[in-house]
């Protein structure tokens, strides 16, 4: 939201500059993002007189000016087309700045130059150049009357200005117009706020004699106030409103509607004119209707607007979708002569839905949509209604209609002086809390000596508790004066949850195997999501921010390939990462939400060198079972690598299952789907359900002490002849089954083809490592485990021991 400092000063006396008004605004919770400053003072720009104009002998769009710049005569090099002699002219002298900024940032500086030959000593000015208008067609031309010479800036009513640009949080909707930040800014530098919006004056005729006005939804719109201006001339609007709208990234339209514009950001209440006569039937109705419409809006595009949506209907259909956008079809013209001001209050959410089903924000619905105030709307049309009778010559009619079927109580809090100074670790005066309150418009009363009535105004309607109104003091007594205590209670943390001692657990292993963590968006394009698993299995927003973040990810892998491919770009070698998130999916039951199954992953993500090219060796790349090793280990860690069993797929995917339930899968990711990500190197991933290892019963186990063997181990080798597809796995599984306790572990240290072993044959070599803790082993005590883990393979794989 931008609010011009020159603007805002119409409202608040302050000697603050921009950038004092920016800190005081922020502290109190309005917070300035951005100041910027616009405007000029036109230093070295005068009005010049061009006293002759020929051709440039050596460029043909290019014309040399004479020109008397008051206190000199001199050459200017011009393109521009409308350019003629006798004309008075902004002129930008040697010198001078220009307003407008280059597009490195810089400002352009006037300096003597030659253009194809021949000399220019200044610069003859569009609007565009000087900053104050989009006209950039040719120069700006001036009033004839003007003496040669004079500064520019006595020729219009710009005066530099600052735009501060403020993050409102939705709970502030009274701030959202510069009336609204004045008030908080007289509150805490304690000035007067000059307010032009009096009471109500309700007349005593409404305008059932010019048009019927009937609210048939009265649970979308509370109110709805018309007033009627005549005789009206729809021309320019005068330069101190163009400036206004200007100012804050607005177009002036026309009188009209620039009046409707200025009470908008003045005050925040959203007005619509309509041109009266196009008003068909004369009659007003407000309702919503049962089915999809088709509408044209005011910016010529045909809606399709869904099932009770709130419309304001003429006597033939729609002309506006409430609180949103007006339509084509009644909006004023040049011809319109009698206007008729909408100044409604609509439903909150009814208008929150209808700008995000119509993917529309404008400055109405942005107020309308946090909740405007609800005793405003017969000021707003008033002072609309005088000011465009101001600027159009027109008459204001002395009828206005107020229906207003559902009322807005006004809140009454109670609060206690010395709950505010407890909360805040103040000491601040029953008197100095009034004081405060009241002049952010709280209507305040005594009820004894520790305890305040105060009546919340309606433009608040984020005040309901006393907190609230501790927060109030609090923000504009300022935080930082708030003494620091020299004492502080002492709090004992509360205990993690099993799951999140969990959560940690497993994000500990990740990076004790050397893993860096990201987090990635939860959030993926259609096109992503559709590479990663079925469209069946999809959530996809309802109306979601941009096109790439429009699918929940059914998997961690769209995260990493994304980070996979932002480090390739900028030349990183070596990818080792680790994400622990959610994961969504349509499912019957669902975990949270029915048809939502939505589950904890941790993935490992492999990519790149492993190891890199030096004087000792070569460089090695990432393979497979670098990632399978890792995900191993992250199984013994947890002591579940027992009990975990292997499901092979292909040779490029393998899932982990326990219980019957697939815990993990390893994979290596196809060229198709790197395509689609932009990728050209190999990448591995292993995503492991995290949520489906708690259900398991992992969380809360305890890590018991097992002491190492005072005997040692014994080892023995074995290889194995076995067909070629035949995986050293699904032999490793086969020979821990075999084996008693004693056998603690199962390495393959060589694979082995040759032509002497057969046709189709291979050769695995395994290292078997057997450890007994109440004894040292012997050969005798290993040959009958050995004897039994051969028998069985051969029973199994038809292997045969080689050695």
């Amino acid at each position: 939201m931008k609010i011009s400092t020159n603007w805002l000063r119409e409202y608040i006396e302050t000697p603050l500059d921009a950038d004092e008004i920016a800190d005081k605004l922020t502290l109190l919770g309005l917070e300035v993002e951005d100041v910027e400053k616009t405007g000029s003072d036109f230093e070295g720009i005068v009005v010049g007189e061009i006293l002759d104009v020929k051709a440039h002998p050596n460029a043909d769009r290019l014309q040399l000016c004479e020109v008397n710049t008051g206190d000199s005569q001199v050459q200017i090099v011009c393109g521009a087309k409308n350019v003629a002699k006798g004309q008075k002219v902004p002129v930008a002298i040697v010198g001078s700045t220009l307003p407008v900024p280059l597009p490195d940032g810089s400002l352009l500086t006037i300096r003597k130059a030659k253009l194809r030959g021949e000399p220019s000593e200044g610069m003859i000015c569009s609007e565009v150049e000087l900053g104050i208008g989009d006209d950039h067609s040719g120069i700006m031309v001036l009033d004839e009357s003007l003496k040669t010479g004079s500064p520019f800036k006595n020729t219009i009513d710009v005066k530099p200005d600052h735009i501060l640009e403020i993050g409102l949080t939705p709970n502030r909707p009274d701030a959202a117009c510069h009336i609204g930040v004045a008030r908080d800014l007289a509150a805490v530098i304690e000035g007067d706020l000059k307010n032009p919006y009096m009471d109500e004056e309700k007349s005593p005729n409404d305008l059932s004699d010019h048009i019927e006005i009937n609210i048939e939804d009265t649970k979308k719109c509370h109110r709805y106030v018309g007033m009627m201006v005549e005789n009206v001339t729809v021309s320019e609007s005068p330069a101190w409103l163009q400036n206004r709208l200007k100012s804050i990234g607005l177009r002036p339209v026309n009188n009209v509607v620039d009046a409707t514009n200025f009470v908008l950001h003045e005050v925040g209440q959203p007005l619509h004119a309509f041109d009266y006569d196009k008003i068909a039937g004369k009659k007003i109705s407000v309702k919503s209707f049962d089915k999809e419409v088709t509408f044209k809006t005011l910016d010529d595009a045909e809606r399709k607007v869904p099932a009770n949506t709130l419309f304001i209907c003429d006597g033939n259909g729609p002309v506006a979708v409430a609180g949103v956008m007006g339509g084509e079809s009644s909006e004023v013209s040049d011809q319109t002569k009698t206007v008729f001001i909408e100044s409604a209050y609509f439903d909150p959410t009814s208008i929150r839905k209808a700008s995000k089903a119509l993917t529309l924000q404008t400055d109405s619905s942005y107020r309308f949509e946090r909740g405007i105030d609800p005793a405003l709307q017969l000021k707003a049309a008033k002072r609309t209604a005088d000011l465009i009778a101001e600027l159009s010559g027109g008459k204001v009619a002395e009828e206005q209609t107020d229906v207003h079927p559902v009322k807005t109580n006004k809140v009454t809090v109670t609060l206690r002086p010395s709950r505010v100074n407890h909360l805040l670790g103040t000491s601040l005066e029953k008197d100095e809390i009034t004081g405060i309150l009241t002049r952010l418009e709280f209507d305040v009363t005594s009820k004894g000596d520790d305890e305040l009535s105060c009546v919340v105004p309606s433009f608040r309607p984020d005040v309901s508790r006393e907190v609230d109104l501790i927060e109030e003091v609090g923000r504009v007594f300022d935080y930082n004066n708030i003494p620091t205590p020299k004492t502080s209670p002492f709090f004992t943390p509360e205990t993690l949850s099993d799951w999140e001692v969990f959560n940690e657990r497993v994000r500990s292993l990740a990076k004790s195997l050397s893993y860096k963590e990201i987090t990635t968006n939860s959030l993926l394009s259609k096109k992503e999501a559709s590479l990663l698993a079925d469209e069946n299995l999809h959530i996809d927003t309802l109306n979601p921010v941009s096109q790439e973040n429009t699918t929940l990810r059914t998997h961690l892998l769209a995260g990493f390939l994304k980070a996979a491919r932002y480090n390739f770009n900028r030349n990183a070698k070596q990818l080792r990462f680790f994400e622990l998130g959610h994961v969504f999916q349509k499912d019957e039951k669902g975990t949270w939400i029915d048809g939502v199954k939505e589950h904890n992953h941790l993935l490992f993500g492999l990519s790149g060198f492993k190891k890199f090219e030096s004087w000792d060796g070569k460089p090695e790349k990432f393979n497979i079972f670098d990632l399978k090793a890792n995900v191993e280990a992250f199984f013994r860690e947890l002591d579940i690598h027992e009990n975990v069993e292997q499901v092979v797929q292909s040779n490029y995917e393998l899932e982990y299952h326990l219980d019957g339930v697939t815990v993990a899968t390893i994979q290596m990711i196809d060229n198709s789907t790197l395509k689609g990500f932009d990728l050209d190197e190999e990448v591995f991933t292993a995503e492991i359900d995290i949520s489906a290892l708690y259900n398991y019963g992992l969380a809360g186990k305890d890590t018991e002490y097992q002491k190492v063997s005072k005997y040692p181990s014994f080892e023995f080798d074995a290889a194995f002849i076995v067909d070629a597809d035949v995986r050293a796995g699904d032999l490793s599984e086969e020979i821990e089954r075999s084996a008693d306790e004693t056998l603690v572990s199962v390495e393959v240290f060589d694979v082995y083809e040759g032509k002497n072993l057969g046709s189709n044959k291979k050769s695995i070599a395994f290292r078997l490592s057997f450890l007994d803790s109440n004894k040292t082993l012997t050969i005798k005590d290993v040959e009958p485990m050995v004897k039994k883990i051969v028998h069985a393979l051969e029973s199994k794989f038809e292997a045969k021991l080689r050695s």
